[in-house]
């Protein structure tokens, strides 16, 4: 008797004993992950986004600088356009400005040269890809610089060396020739008249791409940076 009694105590105590194990263990199931699951977790993440973030970064300023310079080349198509259509010279003003998160942004404006940059309303203004700039600070190894529009002085609109931020402009006469001055013909154009304007993401040197006017029919055409200067001393072509 005394030995069914022992063991009706023990299989009672198994029983107890499941039951408490499957309790605990369905609680620890309701509680979510341990505090151990999750930083391994988050160590996964971090590693993934280590990898990825260069990729992406590279992928978003490659983006950014094609469609800023596809911008640009028909932003001055447009202008050439005006120019003959509308029988008289306009003109095609670029600035670099900081955003309000201190990106580098480049605004742009189509307009008749008689009415100088500074003196534009800011509707009159818009704005390409943020995170792109003028490549112009620094003349590269052959001692020229990548970006060659003429510089002009935001309140005369009249040519000056002074790159205190600086306002870059092309001109476009009656017949859509490049010119130096608003009232020249294409006959007294000079070299001058030509130029290009370089893009390159920010705080980088590569890639960079370009737009070039290349010849004084005011024939213009977009280009990459090469491992060669050209013969003008120019990476950009």
């Amino acid at each position: 008797m005394n030995g069914k009694v022992s063991l009706s105590v023990k299989s009672t105590i198994i029983k107890n004993c499941r039951k408490n194990l499957s309790e605990k263990s369905l609680r620890q199931q309701e509680a979510g992950y341990s505090l151990i699951e999750l930083t391994f977790v988050a160590l996964i993440i971090g590693c993934l986004a280590a990898i990825a973030a260069p990729g992406w970064l590279n992928f978003t300023n490659k983006y950014r600088l094609r469609t800023s310079t596809n911008k640009i080349y028909q932003i001055m198509q447009k202008a050439r356009t005006k120019a003959m259509q509308n029988k008289t010279t306009w003109q095609v003003s670029f600035q670099e400005i900081t955003n309000p998160i201190g990106q580098p942004v480049i605004r742009w404006a189509v307009h008749k040269p008689a009415i100088a940059p500074g003196d534009l309303p800011a509707s009159v203004w818009k704005y390409l890809e943020p995170g792109i700039e003028i490549d112009d600070n620094e003349k590269n190894d052959k001692g020229k610089y990548e970006t060659t529009f003429r510089i002009v002085n935001p309140d005369t609109n009249k040519v000056t060396t002074d790159k205190t931020d600086p306002i870059y402009r092309t001109l476009f006469n009656y017949k859509g020739c490049p010119v130096y001055h608003s009232t020249d013909p294409c006959t007294r154009t000079t070299l001058l008249a030509k130029g290009r304007i370089t893009l390159k993401p920010q705080n980088q040197d590569k890639p960079k791409k370009c737009v070039i006017i290349s010849t004084l029919l005011g024939t213009m055409r977009t280009g990459k940076d090469h491992e060669k200067a050209d013969k003008t001393g120019k990476y950009c072509r």
